[in-house]
This record gives structure tokens, sequence and C-alpha cells, in this order.
């Protein structure tokens, strides 16, 4: 049963609601949609949904038992069961008004989910004993009785066991109601409970790969990433470009201004990787301390000195003060890049080696600057 939640109804349609009068059966299927509709807002907690369905219920309502008072009158003229049957119209809605009414100050839902379940009945009990009795008179007329005998026939059809058959289907449905409510408010909850999970191993997973600091990818991370894009980057015979950098003389940052303040200037370069590695092929990484990596796939290699001379400018114009420093007063950075199509034997520790020799040589160059050659 669980396997088909999915296509439950509270309130399922069967053939035997079908009164035989093509307008009359439309409308009740209407009226069953719109019902079901209801009780999904309901078990959905939807009080805005709610809301709507339920006053385009009232409306319609309306508008069928207009409808069908006009057909039952072509036949039925000023009799007394027609003059039962629009009683019984007009009793529904002042019916609902004080069963709401009745609920008093319990919640939105205990109150609706009591209306549901009498409207599903009321329906339910209306489309096969009095709808159905009608219908039956037209039946029989449209074959030739006249009215009184045709009035006769569908009380004897109506009544004996047939009546036990409605009593039975409708005490069928007021279990079967009930049962499906709860059926489909265990089935949202479990949705609610496995998305709550999904998000939980979301985190989990991401927690997992980025630095918590400054929301880069983390070392963990860079390895795998790295051997995945060297690896596509040979089979493409595309440009893959590794970006190594140090913040410049972060140590007499850290000491002079505080481990706080150590902590701002190393969530500013993150702030600053991750807006300038914007494409899919853009990674950024904390590899530890002050030491930052950036991966580039698909682009050309005099793009790629562009994109690390991006990166310096950007924190160099970051305005993260570092007055001890020998190189600014401002908070700057060294890179070392290796920009290349890799040949089939070239592996991440060369890659690696020769960034890290480039980085230094920026270094010994005065830092604050990127160095894309030996």
């Amino acid at each position: 049963m669980n396997k088909h939640l999915d296509n439950f109804d509270v309130f399922p349609w069967n053939e035997n609601f079908e009164t035989g009068i093509q307008q009359v059966d439309d409308q009740h299927k209407t009226l069953v949609l719109m019902l079901n509709q209801l009780t999904d807002a309901l078990v959905h907690d939807n009080p805005v949904e709610l809301s709507r369905i339920f006053d385009e219920l009232a409306v319609y309502a309306k508008y069928h038992f207009d409808s069908e008072e006009a057909i039952w009158a072509s036949k039925f003229g000023d009799d007394r069961w027609l003059a039962l049957h629009c009683e019984t119209h007009e009793s529904f809605l002042p019916k609902v008004l004080e069963l709401k009414a009745e609920q008093g100050d319990k919640p939105l839902r205990v109150i609706l989910e009591h209306v549901v379940k009498f409207l599903i009945r009321w329906l339910a009990f209306h489309i096969i004993d009095s709808d159905k009795r009608m219908a039956h008179v037209i039946h029989y007329m449209d074959a030739g009785c006249d009215f009184e005998t045709a009035k006769l026939r569908a009380d004897e059809e109506m009544s004996g066991s047939a009546r036990v058959l409605i009593d039975t289907v409708l005490n069928m449905y007021d279990g079967l109601s009930s049962r499906t409510l709860e059926l489909m408010r265990e089935r949202v909850e479990r949705k609610k409970a496995e998305a709550q999970l999904r998000e939980a191993n979301r985190l989990l997973e991401e927690q997992a790969v980025t630095d918590q600091l400054t929301g880069l990818f983390n070392r963990r991370h860079f390895d795998e990433v790295f051997e995945q894009e060297l690896r596509r980057a040979k089979r493409e015979q595309r440009v893959l470009s590794y970006i190594m950098l140090d913040i410049d003389h972060f140590k007499k940052l850290n000491d002079h201004y505080g481990h706080l303040q150590g902590d701002i200037a190393l969530k500013k370069v993150g702030e600053i990787l991750i807006e300038i590695c914007r494409r899919p092929g853009d990674y950024a990484f904390r590899l530890g301390g002050e030491e930052f990596s950036v991966l580039v796939a698909d682009q050309g290699e005099q793009c790629g000195v562009e994109f690390a001379e991006r990166i310096r400018a950007a924190i160099e114009s970051s305005g993260i003060p570092n007055i001890q420093s020998p190189v600014s007063d401002k908070m700057t950075t060294s890179i070392g890049l290796l920009s290349k199509i890799p040949e089939a034997d070239c592996s991440m520790d060369r890659y690696l080696k020769i960034a890290d020799t480039r980085l230094y040589a920026a270094k010994q160059q005065g830092r604050n600057c990127v160095v894309a050659h030996d």
C-alpha cells in the first residue's frame, strides 16, 4: 500500500457514484477533486492553500446545487422530493460553518480535518442516497413510466438490500478517509524527515571537503580534485593552470594585530578567491596556515597568468593592514604559477614542485608579484 501512496485520494471516485446524468456526474467529480485537493493542502499544513481551496469549494458547491436543482425541476416540478432535496442543499453551508464553530479555539488543521471528514460523508451520502434516487426517477420516466410509478420504482431500488449497501459503503468511506488522512500525513512527515536527512548528509559532505574558516576547499579535497582535473587535461589536451600563493609576512600581521585580525585576513583572501573563481572549472583551496592554491581548467597559458595577476591585485587592494611588512603597509601575496598542457607522464607532484619553486622565486624577487616562468 505504501508503494502507491502518492496516488491515494482521501475520497476516491467510484462508478457507483454515477447517476447516469452527465452534467451532474461531471460536477460531482469536480467536487470530489476539490475535496482531495483540500485534503492534500491539509496534510501539507498549507493554510494559504487551504483557505483558497475551501473558498473555491464553497462557490462551486453553490453553482452545482443551482445547476442540479434546475435539472431536477424540469421533471419534478413542485413535488415534495425536490423541495426536500433543495432544503438539503440550503443546509449544507450553514452546517459546515456550524461545525467549524463547534471546534472552538482548536488549531485550524484540526478544525478543517473535522470539516473535510464531514464533507466527504455528506457528499457521498447525498450522491448515493438522494441524487441517485432523483436520477432513477428521471431514467424511469425516460423509459416510459409515469411520474408516480417512476418514484415508486426509484424508492424500491433504493430500499432493502440497497439501503444496507449504502450504509455499508458510507461506513467504509468514513474509515477509509480517516485512515488515508493518517497515511498521507505519515508520508508527508516521512518526506520531511528524508529531506532533513539529505540536507544533513549534504552539510556533512560539504564540511568534509571545506575549510571552516575561509569556506574554501580543504587539503583533503585538493588531492582528489587535482588528480581528476589532471587526468582530464591530459585526455583532452587542454591547459591546466596551478596557482600557489602565500600571504606575505603573515606572521608579522598575526603577531602585531593578533590572531583575530589574522583570521579576518585569511577570511578576506577566501572571499576574494571565491569571487574570482566563479567558473565551473575554477577551484580554490586553503592548504593550511597562510598557504592557498587555485586550480584553473580549460584556460590558455596567458589566461592563467592574467588569472593569477587578478588574484594578486585584488588581495593588495583589499586594504587589510600589515604595517610590519617590509613589502607594503597592506596585506600582499606572492604567487607561483605553472600553466601548461600536461604531458602523459606529468604528475601532480611535478606541478606542485614547479609552482613551489616559482613561489620561492616570487619571494626572492621582493614578494607581491607573480612568477609564471623559470
